[in-house]
């Protein structure tokens, strides 16, 4: 019955949008200050309502005086033309849209140009809408279906999830990838899921995954605090068996914090990317050492600020490479920052990274570009790695601190930098890999202490200036140093 009142009304409706079509219309749009590009908003008054489809009727019903260039005055407008194509197919416009403008009216639809790969604030008509009921689930659309707590997506598409879980899982699970190739699109938009028995995202079987954090949400994923039991022992909060992405909206201002208390954060038996969004991972198990993000194959971070702060590896992965070609990440390990099977490959963006060791790989270390500063505790990189970096690079290994009776270690505060790069360290520090544009080519430079400013020494403890070729090692360096008031820019020779 329900169906069949839903169908009259939108007879009803376009019925009269059919004979609105041939009566005088007005549009409002004159009298706005800025032209609206709001999807939908056929006639740019500024918002959405059923004038709308009626403009978009008369504009394809008589084009000559309602379409664009038409001889009314209230002719649909190469804008509003533009804003009429809203039923997310990208087809150009059609009674189609008319008709996505009266299902979003009566609250039974999204809208959407279509045009943008990656939508993130206005779903297509055909997106699925999850909505996390604290112990239940409500599916809006097809192709995911519900048992209990957890939620099967069963087809590619986009979407949609918001809403708290507090125990309970979202399944990717693709029957046949074969003939299903296409992308799952997961969009958090403000979710809050805990996977205390099994992880709270499992990819199960899918071609390709997308996890998007939807522009000024706050989303968090995390487990519980009891180990996973079973077929699950092993799994980490976030577990793909087939390859996943991480990306953020064109803003990338959308918040998605990993909580692991004993699991480790993110695992993926393929590849994993991170392409975006503000992405904060932490691992809370001390006693297994729990790592941050771990793929058998390749990770590769492209874009977007990532901090992982894991009592394990930060990054590792163990059949593969592990490669930065930009945004900005932050890493905080217990064991190793950075661990590649094959090569680790930084071609751009910013990585600060510490740990117990640095960056270690088994083929390869191999910097071409961006800012790297990776310290270490136990180990210093194996420069006989570096012969594929391209950017001058400097290998610090400092004298134990003196006030430091336990370990020898200097504290994070006594960040060793150079010209204007001002980065504070991850972790205490015995051995610095420095790396950046501000040394590159340079014959020579200075380093300093930023927390006190003193000039840093090496060799014999007099040495201030730093002579550079395309990798070298100093010894003996001591971040203590001496007074100075030289700026290191200054001493910086080209």
């Amino acid at each position: 019955m329900k169906n069949n009142g839903l169908k009259k009304l939108i007879a009803g409706l376009s019925a009269a949008c059919l004979a609105a079509a041939a009566m005088p219309f007005m549009s409002f749009a004159a009298e706005t200050e800025e032209v609206s590009t709001k999807v939908g908003d056929s006639n740019c008054d500024g918002g959405v309502d059923m004038s709308d489809a009626v403009m978009i009727m008369q504009a394809l019903s008589n084009p000559n005086k309602y379409g664009r260039g038409g001889t009314d005055k209230n002719a649909i407008t190469d804008q509003g033309w533009i804003n009429a194509d809203c039923n997310g197919a990208n087809d150009g416009v059609s009674n189609n849209d008319a008709l996505a403008v009266q299902m979003y009216l009566l609250g039974k639809g999204e809208l959407s140009s279509g045009k943008n790969d990656n939508p993130q604030e206005k779903p297509a008509v055909d997106a699925v809408k999850i909505h996390l009921k604290n112990t239940s689930i409500e599916v809006e659309g097809e192709n995911a279906t519900v048992e209990g707590a957890k939620v099967t997506i069963t087809h590619s598409g986009e979407y949609y999830v918001d809403g708290t879980l507090d125990d309970g899982q979202i399944i990717v699970n693709i029957a046949d990838e074969t003939a299903d190739p296409e992308t799952v699109k997961i969009f958090l938009n403000g979710a809050n899921i805990t996977g205390k028995s099994a992880p709270a995202i499992l990819v199960n079987n899918a071609k390709n995954t997308s996890i998007n954090i939807i522009d000024g949400t706050e989303n968090i994923i995390s487990d519980g605090d009891t180990v996973y039991a079973g077929d699950f022992a092993k799994a980490a909060v976030i577990e793909a068996k087939d390859d996943i992405t991480i990306k953020g909206g064109e803003k990338g201002d959308g918040v998605l914090n990993i909580t692991a208390n004993i699991q480790d954060a993110v695992s993926c038996n393929n590849d994993i990317k991170i392409n975006g969004g503000d992405i904060n991972i932490t691992t809370l198990n001390t006693e297994n050492k729990t790592d941050g993000i771990k793929a058998k194959e390749s990770i590769t971070v492209k874009d977007g600020s990532l901090k992982v702060e894991a009592e394990g590896d930060g990054i590792k992965s163990s059949k593969d490479s592990v490669a930065f070609e930009g945004g900005k990440t932050k890493i905080k390990a217990g064991n190793d920052a950075v661990q590649a099977e094959t090569t680790i490959d930084i071609s751009g963006g910013k990585l600060i990274a510490g740990g117990d060791r640095g960056l270690t790989a088994v083929t390869g270390i191999n910097i071409t570009g961006g800012t790297v500063i990776a310290t270490a505790t136990d180990k210093q990189v194996d420069e006989k790695l570096m012969s594929g970096t391209t950017q001058t690079t400097a290998l610090l290994n400092c004298i134990d601190d003196p006030s430091n009776e336990k370990d020898g270690t200097w504290k994070k505060d006594n960040a060793i930098v150079t010209g204007n790069v001002d980065v504070k360290y991850q972790k205490k520090f015995k051995y610095v890999l420095f790396s950046d544009t501000s040394i590159n080519g340079a014959k020579s430079c200075s380093f300093h202490n930023l927390a006190t400013g003193a000039t840093v020494t090496h060799t014999d403890g007099k040495q201030t200036q730093f002579q550079l070729s395309l990798v070298t090692v100093f010894n003996n360096v001591d971040p203590a140093g001496i007074a100075s008031d030289i700026k290191d820019d200054a001493d910086t020779a080209k």
